[in-house]
């Protein structure tokens, strides 16, 4: 996957055509189930892939609570905010991202805690997989909900040019509001994987295993009063330190995502040719 390429001109005419400015989340997200294509259980490894077209890809993982707390972020992203994450990052001299949304949910409760994109580069491709996303607005009272699953999906489940052919760390930022479960239950692992066999593993265990291939990071939102408490952040300053980042306006989400990878990713001497010194960089931050 990953063919094409994104350019504001794309997507402002995918934004017209599809009439997003006058549409409800509902009537822009209508999956009623998890959509077939997007199922991990049929999914043994998601990649992403140099070619003519991009060279030098950059892979990138978004994953989305898709909550009942949470569905205004995918909503925002698709109405808005795509340029401000690709097109800053193009603007930037990172020219060949590839990104791949997923969808999390709560393990426990939820029908489909997680959903699976592909990794696309184009607007009208990143735009297809978005919008299958299906937001089931569950979720549960325990406080806690199932990130920890992309992280072992990015961990077993992908496979990307730029971490294996040049020891450039892709990138996985999960997006929420609350705590992420302390395990992945063995049988969770065998229910909403591909895996046959499996062990449970805990959270920090998790991570460490995704942090061989990607900077990983958490963005909590606090986009309520009671979202901004402590007891809603849980233990992720403890899992990811600096990586974990608190955002008080979550449509700053996609350009702060940006900023992060322009931050952090480092181009082989050949690629780095945008002009763009590291003091500049900081100076974007």
């Amino acid at each position: 996957m990953g063919g094409g390429r994104f350019s504001h001109e794309a997507y402002s005419k995918l934004r017209t055509s599809k009439d997003y400015s006058n549409k409800s989340r509902e009537e822009i997200f209508t999956a009623s189930q998890i959509d077939p294509e997007m199922d991990p259980t049929k999914v043994i490894v998601r990649e992403s892939r140099d070619s003519k077209e991009h060279p030098e890809t950059v892979s990138i993982i978004v994953g989305l609570d898709v909550t009942g707390s949470m569905g205004f972020v995918p909503e925002h992203i698709v109405k808005e905010a795509l340029p401000d994450l690709i097109g800053s990052l193009m603007e930037a001299g990172i020219e060949h991202p590839q990104v791949l949304f997923l969808g999390i949910g709560d393990f426990v409760y939820d029908h489909a805690p997680l959903q699976v994109g592909q990794f696309e580069s184009s607007a009208e491709l990143l735009d297809r997989w978005l919008t299958r996303v299906y937001l089931e607005g569950g979720g549960g009272g325990n406080n806690q909900e199932g990130y920890n699953l992309a992280h072992l999906f990015a961990a077993r489940h992908t496979s990307i040019d730029c971490w294996e052919k040049r020891k450039q760390k892709g990138f996985l930022f999960t997006i929420g509001d609350e705590p992420v479960f302390p395990t992945i239950p063995a049988e969770i692992i065998k229910k909403y994987t591909a895996a046959e066999e499996a062990e449970t593993i805990t959270t920090e265990a998790i991570i460490n295993e995704a942090q061989e291939k990607y900077n990983v990071f958490h963005m909590h939102l606090e986009h309520s009063e009671w979202s901004k408490s402590p007891s809603r952040k849980g233990n992720w300053k403890e899992l990811l330190g600096e990586h974990f980042i608190v955002m008080p306006d979550y449509k700053k989400v996609a350009k702060r995502i940006a900023e992060i990878v322009i931050q952090h990713h480092k181009p082989t001497t050949a690629n780095n040719t945008s002009g763009i010194a590291d003091t500049e960089v900081e100076d974007m931050l």
